[in-house]
This record gives C-alpha cells, sequence and structure tokens, in this order.
C-alpha cells in the first residue's frame, strides 16, 4: 500500500506502508478520494500533536477518506463488496502511527463505522467528515426554527454550518466573513462583510445565537455583542487558548456552547442531507490533485487561505 507519511515534523513523504489482516467484522476499502483536514493535519506535520494515545512520527494523517469496498469480513452483513462507502481514518497499519491513518490508498475499518454514500459523488464525499463536524456544532443550538442566527468566519467549516443552517430554516441567517469572496455562497443568508463593519451593527437587532468559525478566540467578544441577552455562542472550531474579554460575555448572559468533533450520527444525518440535496457541497470539492501531485496538494492546503478545501484523488 501507498500513503501520505509524515516522517517526523515538518517531512511530507509518500511511500510504501504495510496493511495488517482484516478482522472478521472488517471491511477492506480501495480509496478513490481523500480531503486534507488543513487544521489537524497542519498541527501534526507542525510537531503539535494532540494527547492522543500511540499517536507518535511516522505517521499517516487524515480522516476523510471515500472508497470502494474490495473484502468484507465473514461476519459483515450491512456492507458488500462494491459499495462506495466514506471512511473516517483508519488503525490498520503495522509500521506507522495507528492513529489517523486515512491518506492511503487501502484502508481497513469495521464495517459498522464505514458510511455507504447513498448516492453522492466520490469525488465530494471526503467533505463529509467536515460536513458532520458542522452539523454537530449546529445541533449544539438545538432548534433553530424562528431564530436569528449568525456565523463567524466563512472558512470551509463556516461554509457547512452555514449551509446546514439555511436547510433548518431560521428566521434570519447571517454569514460574516473578512474575505468577501467567502460570501453570497449560502441560500437565503445575509452577507456581511466584516473588514467593513461588524455583526452587532449590521444585523441591527440582537441575534438569538452565533457560531464562531473563525479560530480566533478574540471573536468570542465579537460575537457576544451580537446577541440577545442570555444568548449562545457555539465554539466550531479548537483554539489553544481562550482570550476574550468577560466583559462582552458577562453583560450578554451569555451561554457558550463547545462543538467537539462528530459522531457517527452526526456522519449519518449530514450524508442524508447531501444527498437528498437540501445541503449542497460541490463547490467545495473543486480543488483536486492526483495524488502525484500531494506536495503542491499539501502546500496549497497549508497556505493558500482561499482555497476552502483541498481533495486528493487516488484513482
Amino acid at each position: 500500500m501507498q500513503a501520505v507519511v509524515f516522517a517526523e515534523a515538518g517531512q511530507l513523504d509518500f511511500r510504501p506502508v504495510t496493511l495488517r489482516a482484516a478482522a472478521a467484522d472488517e471491511v477492506v476499502v480501495d480509496t478513490r478520494f481523500s480531503s486534507i483536514s488543513a487544521g489537524t493535519e497542519r498541527l501534526l506535520f507542525d510537531g503539535r500533536l494532540p494527547a492522543i494515545p500511540h499517536l507518535c512520527y511516522p505517521l499517516i494523517p487524515g480522516y476523510e477518506a471515500v472508497g470502494v469496498v474490495l473484502q468484507v469480513g465473514a461476519d459483515v452483513t450491512d456492507v458488500h463488496v462494491g459499495d462506495e462507502v466514506f471512511v473516517g481514518g483508519s488503525m490498520c497499519f503495522t509500521d506507522v502511527s495507528a492513529a489517523f491513518g486515512g491518506q492511503a490508498s487501502r484502508l481497513i475499518k469495521k464495517a459498522a463505522q464505514v458510511v455507504p454514500l447513498h448516492g453522492i459523488p466520490l469525488a465530494h464525499a471526503p467533505l463529509l467528515a467536515l460536513a458532520a463536524t458542522s452539523l454537530h456544532g449546529v445541533r449544539r443550538l438545538g432548534d433553530v426554527r424562528g431564530k436569528r442566527v449568525g456565523v463567524v468566519g466563512m472558512g470551509a467549516i463556516g461554509q457547512f454550518a452555514a449551509r446546514f443552517l439555511a436547510a433548518l430554516e431560521p428566521a434570519e441567517l447571517y454569514e460574516v466573513d473578512t474575505n468577501p469572496a467567502r460570501l453570497g455562497h449560502v441560500r437565503g443568508a445575509i452577507s456581511i462583510d466584516a473588514s467593513q463593519t461588524t455583526l452587532a451593527e449590521a444585523a441591527g437587532a440582537p441575534l438569538d445565537c452565533v457560531i464562531e468559525a473563525t479560530g480566533k478566540s478574540e471573536m468570542i467578544g465579537a460575537c457576544a455583542k451580537a446577541l440577545r441577552l442570555g444568548g449562545s455562542i457555539v465554539l466550531l472550531s479548537y483554539y489553544d487558548t481562550l482570550t476574550t474579554p468577560f466583559v462582552d460575555l458577562f453583560t450578554k448572559e451569555a451561554t457558550l456552547l463547545v462543538a467537539r468533533e462528530w459522531s457517527h450520527p452526526d456522519l449519518l444525518a449530514a450524508r442524508d442531507m447531501i444527498a437528498d440535496g437540501r445541503v449542497d457541497v460541490a463547490d467545495l470539492a473543486q480543488s483536486a490533485y492526483p495524488i502525484a501531485h500531494y506536495e503542491a496538494a499539501y502546500k496549497t492546503a497549508f497556505e493558500d487561505p482561499s482555497t476552502l478545501k483541498v481533495i486528493l484523488q487516488w484513482a
């Protein structure tokens, strides 16, 4: 098997790796596409490894792969050879770290953990992990129907959050970014160029809730200023530390909701909303590189803020 490998901090390789044997409850998947998680994979590449057991160099990054099932274990009944599935990472290698593991030409995963695509094009399906993460954050808000909601930061995670919110029919939806090119892609959303004005000023009336998706904790105060008394802020990013004026949260008696990564039900729900057309992802999957150009792909993912998501094509 071939895989993208971070041999050590700052060293990007593409090399053969060894796959372990599959168990009776597992499936073997031939990878067709994967996407680069610019946030998580950059942390690993830079040497900022999270405290995950067995995570050390050399390692295979990635947890956003899709492909075709080549083999099913003896106990597998719900997944079949030829099925197109999403694989959220794989601990299936013998000679590299047994964590993440999605950027490889072949993967092994428990059948209960893969997600059949139900017609989503393979080239779009690597976005399911990002979609599910965003939907998980949106779900932290509860029922948004009839509410006034803002999304601050229209990178990939914010794009998905806003699209899921739009499908859930809030009363008003605001999308906010300092880059105007990232605005105007979400059906029904009111666009706010944060380089020209603030969310609080542009919205006029207080919002019920805001999703903070910039990853910059100093933006939490700006979110709080746009809230009604008792409103909520979902932190839909990862922050090394939180630095924000407490007075803004105190004045609005704001509730902070932390959103972790997706769960399996989030994957299924996101899959269904994309498959039935309620959420469109085609424009987020346009930056694709053949795996032979992996170095250029990672350079774009890590260094080009205008590219929301980079897809690797394996076959």
